[in-house]
């Protein structure tokens, strides 16, 4: 453990440039037709900051969705506080330690074949996305969804962290045990997901 390396997870507030067409969650909002409506949401860049067995700054770019549509229907049952519509997603987190690794945490709104969730802050986590800009209707409370290869993204944090851990669910836990793994989520303000989508709520 005494040959990890600092690893900084940073949430940052520049778009991509892509937007994804995302569904609304907990609750689905439907079209005229009846089919589930999908709304266009911006993606972001996240970063992973570290350094090489060198002491080499080491940065690795990922896309992430940051703010997505929520829709707690008040006539429906949820286990959400907020109810009816919010434009989920933190807005700022200074940067801090994360504290807590989850393993075995499974998307619960998709199916994906990766688990693993980090924690920001009480509930808002950052987990597995869709697996492509074009893998549509996925859909998020506030978490932080990774676009791609979630596994090669535990993986990228494995080797800036120098873990001579074999998987890397442990080498990220060895990660927070130690103390060396951040999280921080620059300002950003919120899109008016309604607004730019043209539509009504229910």
């Amino acid at each position: 453990m005494s040959g990890l390396r600092d690893v900084s997870i940073v949430m940052s507030s520049k778009r991509t440039g892509d937007r994804y067409l995302a569904k609304s969650y907990p609750h689905e909002i439907l079209d005229n037709n009846g089919r589930t409506k999908l709304f266009s949401v911006p993606v972001f860049w996240l970063y992973l900051h570290g350094t090489d067995d060198k002491n080499a700054p080491v940065q690795k770019d990922w896309k992430a969705l940051r703010f997505m549509p929520y829709w707690n229907d008040p006539k429906k049952s949820s286990s959400y506080r907020t109810l009816g519509w919010a434009n989920a997603g933190l807005r700022h987190l200074p940067k801090k330690t994360v504290t807590y690794y989850n393993p075995i945490y499974m998307t619960r709104n998709r199916t994906s074949p990766f688990s693993g969730a980090i924690q920001m802050r009480d509930s808002f986590l950052i987990h597995a996305g869709p697996q492509t800009i074009h893998d549509s209707g996925w859909g998020a409370a506030g978490c932080v969804e990774i676009i791609g290869d979630f596994g090669q993204f535990r993986e990228d944090i494995k080797i800036l962290s120098g873990s001579t851990k074999v998987c890397s669910h442990d080498a990220i836990l060895e990660l927070v045990s130690a103390k060396k793994l951040f999280i921080q989520v620059d300002h950003a303000i919120a899109p008016n997901i309604p607004n730019e989508n043209n539509f009504q709520i229910p």
